[in-house]
């Protein structure tokens, strides 16, 4: 990237005034950009020392232009046909097109691969023999004469001689729905892990995932969630909870409370709120500002726009020295190591994100409007809270909910209409005349959105 113009970058053999390989000037970009240059071969092995020089730099701390990786190549062969000059042109065009890309790892070159070794007694300054790329011995083996890269890698993964890929698999979305896996310990599903709870029916879901469904997640899903045992009520009589207090038997349907991600995305949905984009950049829903200073590296949290801060959790910004606040406090992995079963609490510090946090707040304001859009008479309370209650948990409410629902909005009504200004500041807006009915329903939106049902799945 040029910060500068009038720079020019040499290239040194040895030492930093040693003989200079190439002079490179610098072209004005625009951002970032790629450039390429010849220069005559050298034999044996050499350190390369780079320097750069730009008259108009002002201050010792001023830079001309930022550097960011270079890699030696074989020139582009067929430089002594027809057509060549068009053909290299069309190809640097391509690569310096500026489409957005994502990063991707991949393997050096064998000429670039570092030598690995044993570190004595764990000592990465004492090295020991020397060791090659391989699979563990215990496992099925590598294919004789298979190159060891990340290509070979994935076939052995894959391989039906390795079925612990599969049965890891499974598990893990077996856990997704029913709250916990065949084998519990999704991390461990060796030796020192628990044992599976139906081991004939892990290893038919494998073999079904890897020959029937050819590794299809959705179809191994759909077989899931289609079963008897998933489509089960999740009420439990006294008896059989005394029995089998954590369901390992499955006589009864799964209840398992959503994840961070999943509970915002719920009361989004149920608002009508939540964004059906898919795929692109992550996006930075509002937070409290602030929570990016410690520790700071010089960005901001800049709250996107229109419907992209009601997009699905999944694609929120994360950071993981200031993480997303609100999915933190329901258990939200940090990412600073990699988790893969997730711990289930209950704090009250839940329940204050979910009455206060903006994003609930802006839901629950939604949420309530909708309500009113369901029926025709305005003023009938009870079908408003009865629809919006229909919505949330997909069955009528009882006589006894709906009393206790309408009571609250009574209360709340009587409160509003004693503090105007409390139910403008609910509502998010203010006018000539108070709207007090609309602001009590969004005491109730708020409360349903913070029902065990809603944050539970049954």
């Amino acid at each position: 990237m040029l910060l500068r113009s009038g720079g020019v970058w040499t290239i040194h053999l040895d030492k930093a005034d040693g003989p200079v390989l190439q002079k490179v000037f610098v072209a004005t970009t625009k951002g970032w950009g790629i450039t390429h240059f010849d220069f005559s071969p050298v034999t044996g092995w050499h350190n390369l020392y780079f320097t750069y020089t730009n008259p108009d730099l002002k201050k010792p701390e001023e830079s001309g232009m930022m550097f960011d990786w270079f890699y030696f190549t074989q020139p582009l062969p067929g430089k002594e046909k027809q057509g060549f000059a068009a053909i290299q042109q069309t190809y640097w065009e391509l690569l310096a097109k500026g489409v957005p890309t994502i990063p991707v790892m991949m393997d050096n070159p064998w000429n670039m691969r570092r030598s690995s070794y044993v570190f004595e007694r764990g000592n990465w300054l004492v090295k020991g023999k020397e060791v090659q790329a391989d699979v563990p011995h215990v496992l099925n083996p590598l294919p004789k004469n298979a190159i060891r890269n990340r290509m070979s890698l994935a076939r052995w993964l894959t391989d039906k001689r390795n079925p612990l890929t599969a049965r890891t698999m499974v598990n893990r979305l077996w856990e997704q729905l029913f709250g916990t896996g065949i084998v519990e310990t999704l991390e461990d599903l060796g030796t020192q892990g628990a044992e599976p709870t139906h081991k004939e029916l892990l290893d038919f879901l494998s073999w079904r995932f890897m020959n029937d469904d050819h590794w299809s997640m959705k179809k191994i899903l759909r077989e899931m969630v289609l079963s008897a045992t998933y489509r089960q009520s999740s009420k439990v009589s006294k008896e059989l909870l005394e029995k089998d207090p954590y369901n390992k038997l499955y006589a009864r349907g799964a209840r398992v409370r959503l994840s961070a991600e999943q509970i915002r995305d719920q009361a989004l949905a149920v608002s009508g709120l939540l964004s059906k984009k898919m795929y692109g950049p992550s996006v930075m829903p509002w937070q409290p500002d602030g929570i990016w200073m410690s520790p700071w590296n010089g960005d901001y949290w800049k709250t996107s726009e229109g419907e992209d801060q009601y997009r699905r959790g999944v694609y929120t910004f994360w950071k993981r020295t200031a993480p997303y606040p609100s999915m933190i406090t329901f258990d939200g992995a940090g990412r600073e190591v990699c988790t893969v079963r997730r711990i289930r609490t209950n704090t009250p510090l839940q329940a204050l994100v979910t009455l206060n946090d903006s994003v609930y707040l802006i839901a629950s304001r939604t949420y309530a409007c909708r309500m009113q859009d369901m029926v025709e008479n305005k003023n009938d309370v009870r079908a408003m809270i009865s629809k919006g209650y229909e919505l949330a948990m997909l069955k009528p409410v009882t006589a006894a909910r709906l009393a206790v629902l309408e009571n609250l909005y009574q209360q709340a009504l009587v409160k509003f209409k004693a503090n105007p200004d409390n139910a403008d500041e609910l509502i998010g807006e203010k006018k000539d005349h108070h709207n007090f009915q609309t602001a009590a329903l969004v005491v109730i939106a708020n409360a349903l959105l913070n029902m065990d049902e809603m944050v539970t799945k049954n």
